[in-house]
């Protein structure tokens, strides 16, 4: 999911890989409603399998990616995603949203591909799942222990999800 990759001053680089070119087309005329000039708004593609194998790779450093993020594009483009990266954005928190809206894939940092309310979801679900089962043990013994975990899991996983996305949200 999207998530800033380069940070200039108080402007940001925040970027999207998309599947489906009906998605990137929807985000990006979410984009241009939102008032992002166009100038801002960078689609990459591949338009042509037999391309120079480092045309993508200086395109994107040549437009402010890390050397690292513009390897990671440069193969998720020649696998026939679509790249939107979206410049100077100054908040991005309504940038975030419509990426999360029409279904941006992978973290634009290429380290990972979990979103921070995905693992906050995760780590809250673990939390979650051994207080739980820790309370309901003591309360209902054996029984009460498994059943309070599945509800400490499923409480937790909602807290975490919440936790993560909201930090997500104030890069």
């Amino acid at each position: 999911m999207p998530k800033t990759i380069n940070k200039m001053g108080n402007r940001q680089i925040i970027a999207g890989i998309f599947s489906k070119r009906e998605n990137a087309d929807q985000a990006i005329n979410a984009f241009r409603k939102w008032g992002v000039p166009e100038q801002d708004i960078q689609i990459v593609v591949q338009l042509n399998p037999d391309d120079p194998e480092d045309i993508y790779y200086n395109a994107l450093t040549g437009r402010g990616f890390a050397e690292s993020q513009a390897l990671f594009y440069d193969e998720e483009i020649r696998e026939g995603k679509i790249l939107v990266a979206i410049h100077n954005v100054i908040d991005p928190t309504p940038i975030i949203e419509i990426f999360d809206d029409y279904k941006a894939e992978y973290n634009p940092d290429g380290s990972h591909n979990v979103r921070e309310d995905v693992a906050g979801m995760t780590a809250g679900a673990a939390a979650g799942a051994m207080v739980g089962g820790t309370t309901g043990a003591v309360v209902g013994g054996p029984i009460g222990g498994a059943v309070g975990a599945a509800a400490g899991a499923v409480v937790g996983a909602g807290a975490g999800a919440a936790a993560g996305n909201a930090v997500e949200h104030r890069k």
